[in-house]
């Protein structure tokens, strides 16, 4: 979303809305953290609890052992989320982001030379847990904010969850449109499953489009052969946010939803969750001040930092342009 999670750390800090977010503090977890916590909710990363998990002993140390960032408070729990829990077997590829569950298919590697995602560099017997236990374990009673990217995992996690998911309120999952591994779910599937569970598709954030041969994607032309290709649309990262129509007698979820939306930049949708009645009159009674006052001021700090992201990053396009203009001209 932009040059990193520093740009936005605890932007919302001196708003108004800053001031709801530390009386209504949130939850966030991160199902699949090798990467460490995303940028996400970084904008209010104070009144953000972040817990991770890592089954691997080596990254949960590496992990454990990084600072608690902006986060009000950061936890990693030593043990993975399947739909059964128990003991599994987890597959590390030679490039250890596509570590599953889930056997990987190789033909769908050969087929666009990206073999680095599926030839196993080792399996190693881990620990799992249900999603239940993981709140259980994490001692807590609802998410608030879950991303899930567990390279295929996610579909029979949710469908092992109906109780956890009736309680969440905003998920961002990895899908795939292309099967890339042994019995996982696909965008159709998922799509179908928390529509079921009361969510409804926000956005599609991070497609990831595969040539056959490296990662130079339109409009830019490369070395390889053919210079330039569409790629195909393999998978991406899909958010869904709960219908605030859902939560009309729980204004403390309504709230929650809309500082959600608001740190993500969907302000339309957090104007929408405050203004439910039952979100409107408590936040009333306990912040005072119009709720679209509160959410055009963070709208527009958010909105000034997201032009001036998108400046830079259309600089940096236009110079990758004119590198490549000795490719178009011998193309």
């Amino acid at each position: 979303r932009g040059d990193g999670p520093m740009s936005w750390e605890n932007l919302f800090k001196d708003l108004r809305i800053g001031r709801i977010a530390e009386a209504y503090p949130l939850t966030y977890l991160d199902i699949g953290t090798r990467d460490g916590f995303q940028d996400d909710l970084s904008a209010l990363a104070f009144a953000v609890h972040a817990i991770g998990f890592e089954p691997e002993p080596t990254e949960f140390a590496r992990l454990s052992n990084a600072g608690p960032g902006p986060w009000a408070s950061r936890r990693i729990l030593p043990f993975a989320i399947s739909p059964a829990g128990g003991s599994a077997v987890l597959h590390v590829s030679n490039d250890r982001n596509g570590a599953s569950l889930l056997l990987p298919l190789p033909a769908v590697g050969e087929r666009f030379n990206k073999t680095q995602f599926f030839d196993l560099e080792r399996t190693l017997e881990v620990e799992t847990r249900t999603l239940n236990a993981a709140l259980e374990a994490a001692e807590i009673d609802a998410i608030d904010y879950l991303k899930i990217d567990i390279e295929g995992a996610e579909l029979g996690v949710f469908e092992a969850s109906p109780a956890v998911l009736a309680d969440t309120l905003v998920i961002k999952t990895e899908a795939c449109y292309l099967p890339v591994r042994e019995g996982q779910g696909l965008v159709h599937e998922i799509d179908a499953c928390l529509g079921a569970n009361g969510f409804e598709l926000m956005d599609l954030v991070c497609p990831a489009h595969w040539r056959r041969e490296g990662h130079v994607l339109h409009p830019r032309i490369s070395d390889a052969m053919p210079p330039y290709a569409r790629g195909q649309l393999i998978h991406g990262d899909f958010v869904y946010f709960r219908n605030p129509a859902t939560l009309d007698d729980r204004p403390e979820r309504l709230i929650r939803l809309g500082l959600l939306a608001a740190a993500m930049g969907y302000f339309d949708h957090a104007l929408m969750a405050f203004e439910r009645d039952a979100a409107r009159e408590q936040l009333a009674q306990t912040h005072g001040g119009d709720v679209s006052d509160i959410v055009n001021e963070a709208s527009r700090v958010y909105g000034r930092r997201a032009f001036g992201q998108a400046f830079r990053r259309q600089l940096r396009s236009v110079v990758g342009l004119l590198w490549d203009l000795p490719r178009v001209l011998r193309a």
